[in-house]
């Protein structure tokens, strides 16, 4: 496979791109985000009575919808990066539980904005803030440096496609 360390410096600054770390950190992604979705939908019973049960996709447009009140229906197609056959599916559900509501933009009727109902807006935190806590104490354990180093990587590999 293709080793970066070998074909464009000698320098060992650059030990990290080695075909074996890149894959030892996509696992670690993986891993990562097993965790993280475990943890979420196992304490998923915080958000709601239904008999509904949730998956990412669900938490993930509440939790875009926590981060940008009033987000359109477009806007969160965009940012979630799925089709809008499958936000509609998701959005009915929540809407029939109630955890989001939609309502009209007073500039431009066509256009509804989704904004969490104020159950939903309070029970999110129960069930995101064990997920914040590690990420807090994991970027405290590492340093600023680390931490925007980190969120650098984070932003560009969200921007490569």
């Amino acid at each position: 496979m293709y080793d970066l360390v070998n074909t464009t410096h000698k320098s060992s600054s650059l030990l990290y791109l080695r075909d074996d770390k890149l894959k030892e950190t996509l696992n670690n992604f993986f891993l990562v985000y097993k965790n993280f979705e475990h943890q979420i939908l196992e304490n998923q019973y915080y958000l709601h009575n239904s008999e509904n049960k949730f998956g990412i996709a669900d938490i993930r447009c509440i939790l875009l919808i926590l981060l940008y009140p009033g987000i359109t229906f477009n806007e969160l197609v965009n940012k979630l990066g799925i089709t809008k056959q499958s936000l509609n599916r998701v959005l009915k559900v929540l809407l029939d539980d109630k955890m989001v509501i939609q309502e009209i933009n007073l500039k431009d009727r066509r256009v509804k904005n989704l904004y969490l109902s104020e159950e939903t807006n309070k029970n999110i935190n129960i069930l995101i803030d064990p997920i914040i806590k590690k990420i807090s104490k994991a970027f405290q354990k590492s340093g600023s440096d680390a931490v925007n180093g980190f969120n650098q990587t984070f932003f560009n590999l969200i921007k490569i496609r």
